[in-house]
């Protein structure tokens, strides 16, 4: 009689499940490295669309479902939190593993945690943005996603320190975002070449392990990207450097980092309100173009001391007559509106000024209004009083607008002019603050009651 096989435990059914499952998953060679990596702590330098990830999700996925433990997932938005518990959950999902779902809340803050419970082990899985007031009390497994644009990255690092402390991993990941912060201090540590190009994807340095793909190895190694495509998609060249080749540019003159604006990204901001449904404490503001530069408009919603984004319109090579027809609604339902009045803009603001009245606030485009306006929309990402939409568009006209210093010790602000703009969307956002913020700017209000709406013979 032979004899009987052993039983399997439950963690030695649970890797096989995976090793069949992840057999079937068309997984790019870096990816692979990575999952395999058994390193305690890992250091990842990536482009963008790489698929990251999805990648890490699946390895932490398998490790939760091989052995009862805790993941912290710390993303450097709520809205990269939740998208990386979604591909948690299509992992789960593809090996029919049974799960909890749960939303958890912290006190004194808006941001909400989302947590996976595993039902066999009771292992958990927890995604949330990075906040060092809620990041604390954890014990686990930590995954710092995209760590170069968390707000607070000392802060969280010294928690996640906390976190990990009883033997667990850590590992970093992230796009490069200039030459500063702690991830930058890690990568520079790690020997991770600023300028990029690496030879060496893989090595280990100090307590490190550190992969190292831009856009390029990706595609070596299987990823099917347009690089054409990706590179025009980003418009400039720092843009392209930085966040698909992996190069840290020493940009400190950005006045508002990337950090700041991905914090205040936001699921319940919107992009495409309809206009019959801005009610309530709207405020908008307009950067008006014709040919050389584009038309912006964003509409603000106050709720309670924080500013919503619920609307962007950005017009290209527009009549003037259009833009107006498309601005009138929006600046009837708001309670002010700042429109830019500088040159070409002048007419469309003076119209809609006659029209609405004192709501419209003509803006003159000079130092002193530029620097108000910059300033006072910077402090709201501080402060994280603004909320808007997950743009890439609206994210990099943001991050564009750059602080000059003259030899007399003023500042001047303004964007490189690319095929995706001159920084339209950032001032049509700065001039909304502005039109919520009251009447501070220095204005030039040149309407008169004679003047006629809607007239631009000649203007296209």
């Amino acid at each position: 009689m032979d004899s009987a096989q052993p039983k399997k435990t439950t963690r030695e059914k649970a890797v096989a499940a995976i090793t069949t499952a992840v057999a079937l998953v068309a997984l790019y060679a870096y990816q692979k490295r990575w999952i395999v990596d058994g390193a305690r702590f890992k250091l990842a330098v990536k482009g963008r669309q790489e698929g990251y990830t999805f990648g890490t999700t699946l390895r932490h996925v398998r490790r939760r479902i091989a052995k009862k433990g805790t993941t912290i997932w710390i993303s450097a938005s709520e809205r990269q939190s939740r998208e990386a518990c979604e591909y948690a959950k299509l992992h789960l999902s593809a090996l029919r593993e049974v799960f909890e779902i749960e939303e958890m809340e912290f006190p004194n803050t808006d941001e909400k945690a989302l947590q996976i419970t595993l039902k066999h082990n009771g292992a958990r899985l927890i995604f949330m943005p990075a906040n060092p007031d809620t990041v604390r009390g954890f014990s686990g497994d930590v995954v710092l996603d995209e760590f170069a644009f968390h707000r607070d990255p000392v802060k969280i690092w010294r928690a996640a320190m906390a976190i990990i402390s009883r033997g667990h991993s850590l590992e970093v990941i992230s796009t490069p975002n200039g030459q500063a912060g702690k991830y930058w201090d890690l990568c520079r540590e790690a020997g991770v070449d600023p300028l990029g190009g690496m030879k060496v994807r893989n090595w280990t340095k100090g307590i490190w392990s550190v992969h190292w793909v831009d856009i390029y190895a990706s595609v070596e190694e299987g990823n099917p990207v347009d690089i054409d495509a990706l590179r025009a998609a980003a418009g400039d060249e720092d843009t392209w450097l930085q966040e698909y080749c992996c190069a840290f540019l020493a940009d400190a003159q950005n006045y508002i980092p990337m950090e700041l604006v991905v914090a205040c990204e936001s699921s319940d901001a919107r992009l495409d309100t309809s206009v019959e449904d801005l009610v309530g404490n709207i405020y908008s503001g307009t950067d008006i173009g014709r040919k050389k530069d584009r038309t912006a408009n964003i509409a603000l919603q106050r709720v309670g001391d924080v500013l919503w984004m619920r609307r962007m319109d950005v017009l290209e090579r527009t009549p003037f007559q259009a833009q107006f027809d498309l601005l009138d609604p929006i600046v009837a339902r708001s309670l002010r509106s700042c429109i830019d009045s500088t040159g070409i803009g002048a007419q469309l603001a003076e119209d809609l000024h006659t029209k609405h009245g004192q709501k419209v606030e003509q803006v003159t485009f000079n130092l002193e209004n530029k620097e108000k306006m910059a300033t006072a929309t910077k402090r709201l990402f501080e402060e994280r009083k603004i909320r808007i939409a997950s743009a890439p568009a609206l994210r990099r006209s943001i991050n564009a607008v750059k602080r000059y210093t003259s030899l007399t010790g003023h500042f001047r602000f303004d964007a490189d002019r690319t095929d995706q703009g001159h920084a339209d969307e950032f001032w049509a956002l700065a001039l909304a603050v502005a039109a919520a913020a009251g009447p501070t700017l220095s204005t030039d209000f040149v309407a008169s009651s004679t003047s006629q709406a809607h007239v631009y013979a000649g203007a296209a």
